[in-house]
């Protein structure tokens, strides 16, 4: 997969989200159980802490350096969502949702700098998976599936 196609799937996934987000109000975005006790407010936070791993780790490796080891195993990704779900809980909302946006943009510049080789090349600091397969996880696939539990919560709601 190309940086072009990855770009694209990230901005079809981009404006899904945000299509499941049209029309919430503040107090929906912090009503909690959406997806257990989190709030969508929660869920984007969320989606940005991944995505800001993602954002070091790319930036890491265009500078040359050598990359941090990328949490994998499922103990250390429900680690770290717990602790990120502790850290943000106190960020007001508006600034959750312009991180959300911004880090996008910060996605799409790193991803867009990414020859073919360097997207194809498995990696020992993901575990031997690609930065395709990389950008993929923390990216649009992620988006997806929380956007999927955003739809049903607020079908479940009537909102």
């Amino acid at each position: 997969m190309t940086a072009t196609e990855l770009i694209a799937h990230m901005e079809a996934t981009r404006t899904d989200m945000d299509n499941a987000l049209a029309g919430l109000t503040d107090a929906q975005l912090t009503e909690p159980g959406v997806v257990g006790d989190w709030t969508v407010k929660d869920i984007l936070a969320h989606l940005t802490a991944w995505e800001v791993e993602l954002v070091t780790v790319l930036g890491q490796f265009g500078r040359g350096q050598k990359p941090r080891p990328v949490p994998w195993a499922d103990e250390e990704v429900e680690a770290l969502n717990a602790k990120w779900h502790v850290e943000y809980q106190s960020r007001p909302l508006e600034r959750v949702l312009e991180d959300f946006e911004a880090v996008r943009l910060q996605t799409i510049r790193q991803v867009e700098r990414l020859t073919p080789a360097d997207l194809a090349t498995p990696r020992p600091w993901i575990h031997g998976h690609t930065l395709t397969e990389l950008i993929r996880i923390e990216t649009y696939e992620h988006e997806a599936e929380h956007v999927a539990h955003l739809r049903q919560w607020r079908a479940a709601r009537g909102y």
